[in-house]
């Protein structure tokens, strides 16, 4: 993906990679719906097994994706799960800097039943995983309803690129690279410090957070990011679940081929079913 190209081809030219994890995506109803005047898609697997809601936040370092590029993966997510997941379509940068994003997810939550509300997993990829933490952090600082719990996948926690294997693992991953996150990270900060909390949720507080599941790949250049971000939960008294998946990169859990993508998934619907 070319990083000199406006952000229009850099959008079209990730839509169409995630076209490819379509393969084999599980059956479901799929519906758009509107809460807290932000657009979103919902996905109602076939076999519904629980009453539980997944809020879904996709990635794609905060300027590209959307809730239909990440389809597939959050189907596969919920088949597994037995629940229905509703994906915003926060606003992207760099039209729309934080806390845009965050504002757009936080009317989303707001927006649901108290009910739904307390029994939901909040989640997300990449961007969207740091964004979820980002949410729950202000949640808990409004003393607002918090999630049941949240599953973060390969999160982007920090902006400010310090950890060491972004350039360790950098051999590794073909689609990220130092240079991208770069852009991406000024892209989404705008104005707004690099290591403020509502742009990088590293550097926030994790006291008071909910259950925390982070998976990611061993391999990948946001491992330190996840790390880190289990390390500060578990310093706060968080109950925090870190799963490091041996030789896989950035959201291995999107590529429908991965025998690993699979054994993920099932982890992410076991480790909820124990909440």
């Amino acid at each position: 993906m070319a990083l000199d190209r406006p952000v229009s081809e850099q959008r079209e030219a990730f839509t169409q990679l995630l076209e490819l994890t379509q393969i084999g995506m599980p059956d479901h109803q799929v519906e758009p719906r509107e809460l807290g005047g932000v657009a979103c898609l919902r996905l109602t697997p076939r076999a519904l097994q629980t009453t539980r809601e997944i809020i879904y936040v996709h990635g794609g370092g905060y300027s590209l994706g959307s809730p239909h590029t990440h389809r597939p993966l959050v189907a596969r997510v919920a088949h597994q799960v037995g629940a229905a997941a509703t994906l915003p379509s926060y606003r992207l940068a760099p039209e729309h800097p934080c806390p845009a994003g965050l504002d757009d997810v936080l009317a989303v939550w707001r927006a649901l039943p108290r009910s739904t509300q307390a029994q939901a997993i909040l989640a997300g990829d990449s961007a969207g995983g740091g964004l979820a933490l980002a949410v729950a952090m202000a949640l808990r600082d409004a003393r607002d309803q918090l999630p049941a719990g949240l599953v973060l996948l390969s999160p982007w926690t920090d902006l400010s690129l310090s950890g060491a294997s972004i350039d360790a693992l950098a051999e590794h991953e073909v689609l990220l690279q130092r240079p991208g996150l770069e852009l991406m990270a000024g892209r989404y900060a705008g104005s707004l410090s690099r290591e403020d909390p509502r742009v990088s949720p590293l550097f926030g507080r994790f006291e008071g957070l909910p259950p925390t599941l982070i998976q990611a790949g061993g391999h990948e250049v946001l491992l330190d990011d996840a790390r880190r971000a289990a390390d500060n939960a578990l310093a706060a008294g968080v109950a925090v679940e870190l799963q490091i998946y041996e030789n896989q990169v950035h959201v291995f859990q999107a590529t429908p081929m991965l025998e690993a993508a699979a054994v993920a998934i099932k982890a992410i619907a076991h480790w909820i079913a124990t909440l």
